[in-house]
């Protein structure tokens, strides 16, 4: 039996992409299944149709957090157990659990593992797969244990000792994962003005949303040095733009909103609502207020933090920040005539600018794509002058869903059969594409390399 789970699980290393696909597929149906079982039912809800059932397990699993039933009020505690599962499983991602089982039963490592793992999380070649695994999964757990702890002492007091105890839990797997899914229909709007429980689930958003890599590396550092320098390129590139992101977007939304959803709160209550949203919009999807109170400027604002989202190799989605950031240094070196994209004392190599200009493209194409899927399904027969904000509306949804965010501006339940369908294919795409693409644009190329005489183009 042994030597068929080996021959067996080579055969899926062999095609990475495939893989990734089939893994996350086969979590997806098997939480469908789980969730038709009328165990999983609050009492007295109506049975869930089976598209029910596969976006809301699809959204789980991809860590998203659109929904089209309401945790509160239509599972019970078995359903909000198995949405968990399925939350966690997709957070440490199944590709990694899939190759510790392979190490850990057969002992042995093939380099097709070790490259699979490299591309999945950012580990060099020559690193012990279980114990970097191990790494990961150890890391996640008490980051997870300690959001428990301090969401628990935060809302300590405010109900029976079990409930809370649950919906720290929850929130802290939820959280960390960047998944967005809450006990509450109206997500942490009840808990708006509470510092220790907003700043815990950001702090929480923005562990996940960093990458393992990077998390790994801040280990290290913390472990054995104190110097910034000795801190990877990924690792500063990704700390940076992150922060500019999450800085930026704050006062851009407390600039447009204090005076509109904001309007009524305190200084304090302003800056932490500011602050929440840039930071859940990154991938997370949990809100303190209603998307529809937003204005334009806003929304426009959070759609595109969803389209950047989080770090490499992290529970996050969108094209990741470390794309953006290369393409931005990529830009303004030839804005300023420079040869080379450059920071930190680092050269960007050319074969990552392109690798970056491809994941922009395809991520582009696939969003665009599946908009124009939403407006025939939804509005074909709509004018444009009788439409009033449904065109954001769809696009708000097709981005956040594609970027595994999970904000939306409440038009998610409404949404027709059709077009649930569309958004169950983004989710999955938003998950497993970036790392699919990873595994076909870091190979080596085949056969003779052939060059081409060069032609000149025009662009601009």
């Amino acid at each position: 039996m042994q030597r068929h789970f080996v021959k067996f699980a080579g055969t899926l290393a062999a095609y990475p992409a495939h893989t990734l696909f089939a893994w996350y597929g086969a979590l997806m149906l098997a939480g469908t299944l789980l969730l038709l079982l009328p165990a999983c039912r609050a009492a007295g809800a109506d049975p869930f149709t089976f598209t029910e059932a596969l976006f809301t397990a699809t959204s789980a699993a991809s860590v998203t957090g659109l929904m089209v039933i309401s945790t509160e009020t239509q599972l019970s505690f078995t359903g909000q157990a198995v949405v968990l599962g399925l939350i966690q499983l997709g957070g440490l991602g199944v590709m990694s659990i899939g190759t510790l089982l392979f190490v850990s039963i057969t002992g042995r490592q093939p380099v097709r593992f070790h490259v699979l793992t490299k591309e999945t999380l950012g580990a060099p070649l020559g690193a012990d797969i279980s114990r970097l695994i191990l790494m990961v999964i150890a890391v996640t757990l008490v980051m997870e244990a300690v959001g428990t702890v301090a969401l628990f002492l935060a809302r300590l007091g405010d109900g029976p000792m079990t409930e809370v105890l649950w919906w720290a839990v929850f929130h802290a797997v939820s959280g960390f994962c960047n998944a967005g899914i809450s006990l509450q229909d109206a997500s942490l709007a009840p808990w708006s003005g509470d510092p220790a429980v907003i700043l815990t689930m950001a702090a929480l958003i923005v562990a996940g949303g960093l990458g393992f890599p990077v998390l790994l590396d801040l280990l290290h550092l913390r472990r054995e040095a104190q110097d910034r320098r000795s801190l990877r390129f990924h690792t500063q590139l990704v700390l940076v733009v992150s922060a500019v992101l999450v800085v930026g977007g704050a006062l851009f939304l407390w600039g447009v909103e204090r005076n509109g959803a904001f309007a009524g709160m305190s200084a304090g209550e302003t800056a932490l609502a500011a602050l929440f949203q840039s930071v859940t919009a990154r991938t997370a999807g949990f809100s303190t207020l209603p998307m529809e109170a937003l204005a334009y400027p806003s929304l426009f604002a959070l759609l595109l933090l969803m389209f950047v989202g989080g770090g490499a190799c992290s529970t996050a989605g969108g094209i990741k920040v470390s794309t953006f950031g290369v393409l931005t240094l990529q830009g303004l070196a030839l804005a300023r005539h420079k040869w080379q994209a450059a920071a930190f004392g680092r050269r960007v190599p050319d074969r990552m600018i392109g690798a970056a200009m491809a994941v922009l493209s395809v991520y582009t194409l696939v969003l665009l794509a599946g908009l124009m899927l939403l407006l025939i399904l939804e509005s074909h027969n709509l004018a444009h002058s009788g439409g009033g904000g449904h065109f954001m509306d769809l696009m708000f949804e097709a981005t956040s869903a594609l970027g595994t965010v999970g904000l939306s501006t409440g038009i998610t339940a409404e949404l027709g059969e059709g077009s649930r369908i569309v958004l169950v294919l983004m989710m999955l795409l938003g998950r497993v594409g970036p790392l699919a693409m990873a595994s076909m644009l870091l190979q080596r190329p085949q056969g003779p390399k052939i060059r081409y005489p060069e032609s000149e183009v025009i662009v601009g």
